[in-house]
């Protein structure tokens, strides 16, 4: 039931106030009422509804939403004036908008904590050290920003935010905190000047997007299962640990494959998961909860907030050391648990989408979609990435449901990080999901000539390899016959046709990656087909991810077939369908040879990582001869030679004749062996080079 009354600030100039349905209407009045004053409103609708009567009424009088306001009636009901709507007029961004320093900013003689959110009527901050608590309250200044400073040293104090934006306090941490305790029972101050420093600079890298190779990993899945001391946590990733047949591990394995980007998943606190108990449940980390504090779940000792800090540092490190730059995997299109989130207390309704219907919008399934497109919302998602660049020196960023964000703060991102690394790379799930926000502002793939600077998972390229299960079909790889028109643009990356991206460094290649089947599960569970069988499919389609224009992805294990034994979506299962299994590495270290030696063609030719769509038109052309259902073949232009590229996906014996040319890649290995012809009688990527007279 509603009480008598309730009144919300719906714009700048009108207040909607709902009554019982049996209140007395007849001459009823409504007054706005601050520090006792008295102000008439002037009734301008009155609707009858489901529950209750629905006045909208206008004002006049600036209303300062940091203040408290009442709603009486003549007949001296009343009820606190809440903010509504209001939050959500673009007026509102524009009235408090603001662009100077949030959180708590430490110095030995004191700290300041500023805190954003126009509508609170009160805030306190909770001091806690060594079991005592200390409260002071915040002053408002401007523009929605609330500080309070704290005279002396407060290195290693927790605290939290009581704040009251209605009726009752909550106690909330602060969203732009950047140390937790562990699950985020309170955020710590600390000094930034105490953080591990790093040794290495970042690898060199082109900057041109198709000169990267990514390797997605968990840093719980690569190192829970080995005997290392910090399994499960970031520097159990930098432990080596050498299996039987003398194989790394961890990083070290990682860095011997000749990639040149590692993907992390979330590795910023998130739920799902207890930090002190670890064992107890299992997630991917696609929860997020703190997103400037690294996982304490990840963490040797989360309750330590430099340790936590220190150990993600510290492995960034460590990938420079070793030729890799990191990627960090993030999540802002969705919060979990909004109801429990700081942004839900701060500024109730403004950081989600709402549909038409007035109930949040939830295209996400996450049960809440971000509003990146508002101005604090779309600078908190900035910020954040600022964060990750400059303090831990992140290389790139892989956005989660990245169509769910708006173009403004995606092209705003790329500017700001491309001013602080100007080789940062950016790419994400351009998905196109029904959401509140008009088509033409979200950043899908469909979209993307309006986010030039990002590149896009190609989900086209991985169902025409692969196959999808939920359109039940399978793929080129399993023998399937398919167009080789589809084959022929997707290999040249995806910038011909259908999409048509604006050039090959917006495409993302992959069969396979953290979500949905394995390869090799699509094979087995899905498809039923023979182990052997799904074992060439799987070589091949890795082979033509590498061999592919545009960006090529792999997922962590899929270089040895790695099953999560017929699990379609492991994101909180267990370790032991999520393991890395070394074991099986060194099975298939055949496998992870061939793509080491792959690896080492791409790197090699240049005329594989070409980086515009009108090179690509100028100097490829399918070769007529070598065509039919399951092999496939085309030439690229290189400055001083061909490169001849035969794909076949079938057992049938084909006689290739050629002039005077060089293998060098024979579907399993690197080589360089001269030959005027050849059989060919299994699936793979076959490659020669010829003198530049040849095939053109």
């Amino acid at each position: 039931m509603l009480e008598k009354l309730k009144a919300y600030i719906d714009s700048f100039n009108e207040i909607t106030i709902l009554t019982e349905k049996d209140m007395e209407l007849e001459g009823i009045e409504f007054y706005l009422v601050q520090n006792q004053k008295r102000i008439k409103l002037e009734i301008i609708s009155i609707h009858e509804e489901y529950q209750h009567y629905k006045f909208v009424a206008k004002y006049s009088n600036r209303i300062e939403l940091h203040k408290e306001y009442y709603i009486v009636d003549n007949n001296d009901n009343y009820t606190t004036l809440r903010s509504g709507s209001i939050i959500r007029c673009p007026e509102f961004d524009e009235l408090y908008k603001y662009d100077g320093p949030l959180g708590a900013e430490y110095s030995k003689n004191k700290t300041i904590f500023r805190v954003w959110t126009p509508v609170a009527k009160e805030i306190v901050l909770e001091l806690i050290n060594k079991n005592k608590k200390y409260k002071y309250s915040f002053n408002y200044v401007d523009r929605g920003l609330w500080e309070c400073e704290v005279k002396g040293d407060l290195e290693g104090y927790g605290y939290l935010l009581n704040v009251r934006v209605f009726d009752e306090f909550k106690c909330i941490p602060d969203p732009y905190a950047t140390a937790s305790s562990a699950n985020g029972k309170y955020n710590y101050i600390i000094d930034p000047d105490k953080l591990y420093k790093m040794k290495y600079t970042k690898p060199h890298f082109s900057g041109s997007y198709t000169d990267a190779i990514i390797y997605e990993a968990s840093i719980r899945d690569f190192t829970y299962y080995l005997d290392n001391e910090n399994k499960g946590n970031f520097l159990g990733l930098v432990e080596d640990h050498k299996t039987e047949c003398g194989e790394s591990t961890g990083l070290n394995y990682i860095a011997s494959l000749g990639v040149t980007h590692l993907q992390l998943l979330p590795i910023f606190d998130f739920g799902g998961v207890d930090d002190i108990n670890k064992n107890e449940q299992y997630n991917w980390g696609y929860n997020p909860e703190q997103y400037f504090v690294p996982s304490g779940w990840y963490s040797k000792n989360p309750d330590d907030p430099y340790s936590r800090i220190n150990e993600l540092l510290e492995l960034v490190d460590e990938c420079h050391k070793r030729g890799l730059r990191v990627i960090m995997d993030v999540v802002f299109n969705h919060v979990y648990k909004h109801e429990e989130f700081p942004f839900d207390y701060l500024v109730p309704g403004y950081y989600y989408r709402v549909g038409s219907d007035g109930f949040m919008s939830n295209a996400s399934f996450c049960g809440n979609d971000f509003a990146s497109e508002r101005y604090m919302a779309s600078r908190f998602i900035i910020d954040c990435l600022k964060y990750y660049t400059k303090v831990f020196n992140m290389s790139g960023f892989r956005f989660d449901l990245m169509g769910l964000l708006d173009i403004e703060t995606l092209n705003k991102a790329h500017e700001v990080l491309k001013a602080i690394d100007n080789n940062i790379m950016l790419y994400g799930e351009g998905w196109n999901m029904n959401n509140p926000l008009p088509n033409e502002l979200r950043p899908h793939m469909y979209n993307h000539a309006k986010v030039p600077g990002y590149a896009f998972f190609n989900d086209r390229f991985r169902d025409f390899i692969r196959g999808s299960q939920f359109d039940n079909f399978a793929g080129f790889a399993f023998e399937s016959g398919k167009s080789l028109f589809d084959l022929y643009n997707i290999v040249l990356g995806s910038c011909l046709d259908y999409y048509k991206f604006k050039d090959p460094s917006q495409s993302v290649n992959y069969v396979e990656c953290h979500d949905n089947y394995t390869f090799y599960d699509y094979g087995k569970t899905y498809l039923r087909l023979d182990e052997s069988y799904v074992l060439d499919a799987a070589r091949l389609a890795i082979e033509i991810v590498l061999i592919s224009e545009g960006i090529p992805f792999i997922h962590g294990g899929e270089e040895f077939y790695r099953t999560k034994q017929g699990v379609e979506n492991s994101y909180n299962t267990k370790d032991e369908i999520n393991r890395i299994d070394y074991d099986r590495r060194d099975k298939y270290l055949d496998m992870v040879n061939t793509l080491r030696d792959i690896i080492l063609i791409r790197k090699e030719y240049e005329c594989l990582r070409s980086k515009d769509a009108d090179e690509i038109k100028a100097f490829v052309r399918p070769l007529e001869a070598l065509i039919d259902n399951n092999t496939f073949s085309y030439v690229l232009s290189c400055q001083k030679y061909n490169i001849f590229v035969i794909i076949k996906n079938d057992y049938e014996e084909k006689l290739i004749k050629l002039d005077n040319v060089c293998m060098i890649f024979d579907g399993y290995h690197k080589c360089d062996k001269p030959i005027n012809q050849i059989t060919l009688n299994a699936p793979g990527v076959y490659l020669f080079k010829g003198e530049k007279s040849k095939w053109s």
